[in-house]
């Protein structure tokens, strides 16, 4: 409930004038993913497309299923008042990234409240109705998920 008021408060605020970045000049990208629909394969494939442009990138997935992995978390991590229980989550909301590349399109509320959560500079996703709002760029889904992930790359190389 209390997350359902924040993210409706909060989605509306996020439209709000950012920072421009372009990808030449972005030196940190965040990946914010869930980890039911897109393989740990996927993940690691994005990760070393960034890493070879010679950016610092984090990931952070989510699961429905509890889990002890630092760079996983699932709903038991996020109270129903909103704290955030998990310590390496919290880091990843705080990071400044210059992009958050978003990966998701089941819209969960737990999913859906740590990217509205996020500092990052330019938040970029598929395109769904409910992160309508948290997005600064959205894209369809229509190709394969590794597609449509290489995608995303290809779009943020074009933002000048």
């Amino acid at each position: 409930m209390i997350k359902n008021i924040f993210l409706n408060h909060k989605g509306k605020a996020t439209i709000a004038a950012r920072e421009h970045c372009t990808y030449l000049e972005a030196s940190s990208i965040g990946i914010l993913y869930n980890s039911e629909e897109f393989s740990t394969e996927v993940i690691t494939k994005l990760e070393e497309l960034l890493k070879s442009d010679k950016k610092d990138v984090a990931r952070m997935g989510y699961t429905d299923k509890p889990s002890e992995e630092k760079l996983i978390f699932s709903k038991k991590d996020i109270s129903g008042t909103g704290t955030v229980k998990k310590d390496n989550l919290s880091f990843f909301i705080n990071q400044t990234f210059d992009f958050l590349i978003s990966l998701d399109t089941s819209e969960n509320i737990n999913y859906k409240y740590v990217l509205a959560l996020s500092k990052a500079t330019c938040k970029v996703g598929f395109e769904t109705e409910k992160y309508y709002d948290l997005l600064q760029l959205s894209l369809k889904m229509d190709d394969s998920k590794p597609k449509a992930v290489a995608n995303i790359v290809r779009y943020l190389k074009m933002i000048q």
